[in-house]
Formats: structure tokens, C-alpha cells, sequence
């Protein structure tokens, strides 16, 4: 009887190997759609539609884009959930659905289980920026020392409780042990006018918000965010550079399939991304709009998301943080 189930399970393994090898052959039979889970005109919509045409072009099938938006990213994310695993329906998305992880919001989708992690697609290096107005700070240190001096007496914007940058500067105040008050705003473009008139003296953002500020001298970049030096803006030093280490955050974007889609449909997608992403072209425009073009393989990918959720469970709640829905 045993024998009998072990060639019955090997005749079942090798049917599924060649059916998957078919699908994946046959695969793209007709066009693909990218749901992105924002409004047109934003970061992720520009990505998408950046790569879009050139993938069309690789995997020889019309690829369209289309915007579904509401519940701050929610019902996008949800449609492809639960579209068929087929290949047809994928995801471009940033960062906000592993940061739903780490919240306990939005607990219908999990990034990590919900969905095939095909590739970065880019991302925007953070940093640390203050008020030209209203602090006299030429490093990191200089901000540490100064809110030190008057734990409480400083504050920083964010775009709202549970965004990156918000958890980038509860990150930074863990580590550096400042007590620097959070001010949330319904979006960058609200708060940019405090910070610019030293209303609110700190941010921790993505270089795209502020550039128009930076020649004026209105805004101050003390640190870059990331791990190494911003490639786009290699002349700021690191946070880890100026003696504080562990504060490091990015924003990316993330293309996803849903969750059992065939690994070999994954596979050329995630190849078929890579040879899009070398393109010069297509790194000039992203570069344009601040942002490193990604690639990589899907496996690191996904190692990737696993650790940043687990490093802003953490943020979260030595924060204590509560999110809205």
C-alpha cells in the first residue's frame, strides 16, 4: 500500500510540474492588468506607468494600468487578493501594506501571506530635514543636543499617525532618547508651509518634498536615512555616519502578484522587471522623480519585506502607536 502511494503521489507531483510548465509556456496568452491602489498622479501611479509599456513590450502582451483608489489603499490591495492567480492581475503598490502589518490595521490584507512577491521596483531614500527659520543645527547631533536641552520644546510634521515618516522619527527618538513632539498633518503638502516658517522644526521625508525648498535655504538637510549614502544625494552623510546607527528607512514600491499565482509566471515577471529596470531611460526617469530604480530577485525581495515588518512592529510598540483604519 505504501508503494502504491508513493508512485500515485510521484505520478501526481510530475502532472503538476508539466501543467505548471505548460501554463507557464502558454503564459501571457492576452493582456495584463496593473491595478495601482492610489490616485493617478501619484508616486506609485508614475512608477507604474513608467515601466508599464517597456513590459508590455518584453513579454510581447498589452499591459494597462488601471486606478483603483479608496480606503487609503485598501480596496486596490483587495481586488487583486482575490483575483485569479493567473498572472493577469498584479499589484504595484508602495510600502504602506507592510506598514498595515506592523500597525495591526487593515488585518484583511497581509502583505506577506495575501500575495507573490515578484520585485522592488524602486525606492526614495529619507531624510533628515529641519527648519532653516528656526533651528541652528549642521548635523544630527546638533538636533539631538538642541532638543535635549528642552525635552518637548521641538516638534516634527508628518503626513499622519502610522506613515513612514512618522515611524522614521519615532524610530529616531528611540535611539538618540529625544523627546521631540509629533504634529500630523492630512498629507506633506499641509505641512511643508509650517516647516518652511519653523511653525514645526523637523521631518523626516523623501527628497522629491523638498526640493523646491532647498536653495532657499528654507529647509536643511542634516543626514541622509539610509543604510549607505543616498545615491541621488551622495554629499549627505548618514545618520549611522554621525554616530547613530539603526535608523534607517526608505520608501519603496513593491510589484505583487496574488498568492498562488504559478512560481513560474512569478519568475519571468520578476525577470522581465529586472531587464526594465536596467534600462537607462527608465533609470533617468525614475531618478527624475527621486527614486532608485530596484530589481533583484524575488526571493530577496521577500526577505525584505518579512524584516521591515518586523522592524516597525517593534517601532510601533515601543512607540505605542494606534493607527487609524
Amino acid at each position: 500500500m505504501e508503494l502504491w502511494r508513493s508512485i500515485a503521489a510521484a505520478w501526481l507531483a510530475t502532472g503538476m510540474a508539466i501543467s505548471g510548465a505548460a501554463f507557464s509556456q502558454e503564459w501571457p496568452a492576452k493582456q495584463i492588468q496593473i491595478i495601482v491602489n492610489n490616485a493617478p498622479g501619484a508616486g506609485t501611479d508614475l512608477v507604474s506607468r513608467t515601466i508599464s509599456d517597456r513590459l508590455a513590450s518584453i513579454l510581447g502582451r498589452t499591459v494597462y494600468v488601471e486606478n483603483r483608489i479608496g480606503a487609503a489603499g485598501a480596496i486596490g490591495a483587495d481586488f487583486v487578493k482575490k483575483a485569479a492567480p493567473d498572472g493577469y492581475t498584479l499589484l504595484i503598490c508602495g510600502d504602506d501594506l507592510a506598514l498595515w502589518r506592523a500597525l495591526g490595521i487593515r488585518e484583511s490584507i497581509n502583505v506577506l501571506n495575501d500575495f507573490e512577491h515578484i520585485v522592488e521596483l524602486g525606492r526614495t531614500d529619507f531624510f533628515l530635514v529641519v527648519s532653516g527659520e528656526a533651528l541652528v543645527a549642521n548635523n544630527a547631533n546638533d538636533l539631538v543636543r538642541l532638543a535635549k536641552q528642552k525635552p518637548g520644546s521641538l516638534s516634527y510634521a508628518s503626513p499622519g499617525v502610522g506613515a513612514p515618516h512618522n515611524l522614521a522619527m519615532e524610530l529616531f527618538k528611540q535611539q538618540t532618547g529625544t523627546d521631540i513632539v509629533h504634529v500630523p498633518y492630512k498629507g506633506m503638502g499641509p505641512a511643508m508651509p509650517d516647516m518652511v516658517a519653523g511653525r514645526v522644526q523637523v521631518i523626516m521625508t523623501g527628497y522629491p518634498a523638498i526640493a523646491s525648498f532647498m536653495q532657499s535655504g528654507k529647509l536643511k538637510i542634516l543626514a541622509s536615512a539610509g543604510a549607505v549614502r543616498a545615491r541621488l544625494q551622495p554629499d549627505y552623510p548618514t545618520l549611522g555616519e554621525q554616530g547613530i546607527p539603526k535608523v534607517e528607512q526608505q520608501g519603496y514600491f513593491m510589484f505583487l502578484a496574488p498568492r498562488g499565482t504559478p512560481q513560474a509566471v512569478v519568475t519571468r515577471l520578476n525577470s522581465a522587471a529586472n531587464q526594465v529596470l536596467s534600462l537607462p531611460q527608465v533609470r533617468e526617469d525614475l531618478a527624475k522623480r527621486g527614486l532608485v530604480a530596484g530589481g533583484g530577485t524575488s526571493e530577496q525581495f521577500r526577505q525584505k519585506l518579512r524584516s521591515e515588518v518586523e522592524k516597525w512592529t517593534g517601532v510601533v510598540k515601543a512607540a505605542g502607536i494606534k493607527a487609524e483604519e
